[in-house]
């Protein structure tokens, strides 16, 4: 029995077919295994972050509330401030005021005794 060139062109066909379900069942293997660790990888992460997020949540929070104290202190110092500046303006001028008239005064003085030793001194 003598297999035809059509038996023979039909048995190399099938086995071709027969190869390339073959390969695309090992392709199909191989993507199964790379989804399966990129799940598994996915879900790591996942399990990983959610707390970490939640942590950072917790620390902008308290960040933010630092910020606002901060803030309430900042701008207490500049009302501080500005009445510092009000009462040694007030004092500068209540103290330099005289403070230059007796100064004026004394220098006054002293050239006035100035010229009296020198008129004294002269006679």
């Amino acid at each position: 029995m003598l297999a035809s060139a059509g038996d023979v062109a039909l048995i190399v066909l099938a086995a071709f077919w027969g190869l390339l379900v073959l390969f695309i069942c090992v392709v199909l293997i191989n993507v199964f295994r790379m989804l399966e660790s990129t799940k598994m990888l996915i879900d790591g992460i996942r399990e990983e972050t959610v707390p970490l997020l939640s942590e950072v949540k917790t620390s902008v929070t308290n960040v933010n509330r630092e910020l606002d104290r901060m803030d309430t202190m900042l701008e207490a110092t500049g009302k501080i401030l500005g009445r510092v500046e009000k009462i040694s303006k007030l004092v500068e001028d209540t103290v330099s005021s005289p403070l230059v008239k007796l100064i004026g005064f004394g220098a006054g003085l002293s050239k006035a005794a100035q010229r009296f030793r020198g008129a004294k001194g002269k006679a």
